[in-house]
């Protein structure tokens, strides 16, 4: 017997049908799962606090001075280190939110000149550590010759009475 090309293609359209009619009756397929989020990236560890720089108390301690051209409020490079140190320790220690940071000079020159030194590096140190990226609050002040820590006429003494004190303020 032979078939006819209409019969078969009759016969194809009438399978398709019937396919595509009982298709209906099975439930939808459920979407396709999401994909998997990357999982976040782990932070990098917080270097650990340098030698040099202390949290003792009420205060942010330091092993060296920070040194400044001569009757300037200019930072010396070669206290660089130091002040990378002193931002590497307050990113370290965020509980730490708040800190005076106080100028002091020796007693050359008149009151009025050592107070406004001492003011605007104290305001100096703010300003390198916030461009550390430290973001703790930060003021500054100055107590020019007011409060030495000696009151020899020497070299030594006078260079111990020029210094930046970091003090911590509670909340």
């Amino acid at each position: 017997m032979r078939t006819r090309p209409t019969n078969v293609l009759l016969a194809s359209l009438l399978a398709l049908g019937l396919a595509a009619c009982s298709k209906k009756d099975e439930p939808p397929a459920p979407p396709p799962e999401p994909a998997a989020e990357p999982a976040p990236e782990a932070e990098p560890e917080a270097a650990p606090d340098p030698e040099d720089v202390h949290i003792e108390g009420d205060r942010l301690t330091i092993d060296r001075m920070i040194h400044f051209a001569l009757d300037s409020d200019e930072i010396l490079d070669d206290s660089t280190e130091l002040l990378d140190h002193i931002a590497q320790v307050l990113k370290n220690h965020e509980e730490l939110v708040k800190l005076d940071i106080v100028g002091h000079t020796d007693e050359s020159g008149d009151h009025d000149h050592n107070q406004d030194l001492s003011e605007r590096r104290a305001a100096a140190v703010v300003k390198a550590l916030v461009d550390r990226g430290v973001s703790q609050e930060m003021g500054s002040r100055g107590l020019g010759e007011t409060e030495p820590l000696c009151e020899e006429d020497t070299d030594d003494c006078h260079e111990k009475n020029r210094r930046v004190e970091f003090i911590i303020i509670a909340e």
